[in-house]
């Protein structure tokens, strides 16, 4: 019997995995005990089902829980299949310390 592969390795390779599907930049990914839950939005049908089936194929991966929504763009704001962004140009200034929240002083 092969040895069982952690949930570390397994969401490593998930994200690895989603991280060349363009069309799941809006999914998060948790492993537990082999089970993979998906959440977040994707474009449309097709790219729903073509990731849950990756992430099926997955070695160690024993159950896919998928909890993705697709977003037409008709419910939310930005282009199909994005979420909409507090930082539309991909900046992280808290991590960057760019914020000045003592802006009086």
């Amino acid at each position: 019997m092969a040895a069982e592969r952690s949930d570390t390795l397994i969401a490593d390779e998930v994200v690895h995995t989603l991280g060349q599907h363009s069309q799941s930049s809006q999914v998060l990914v948790q492993v537990k005990d082999g089970t993979v839950t998906l959440s977040g939005d994707v474009p449309d049908t097709t790219a729903k089902l073509d990731i849950e089936k990756l992430i099926a194929g997955i070695q160690g991966v024993r159950d896919v829980r998928s909890h993705l929504h697709v977003d037409s763009g008709n419910s939310s704001f930005g282009a199909r299949g994005e979420a909409v962004r507090d930082n539309p140009d991909g900046r992280d200034d808290a991590q960057m310390g760019d914020i000045d929240l003592d802006k009086d002083g």
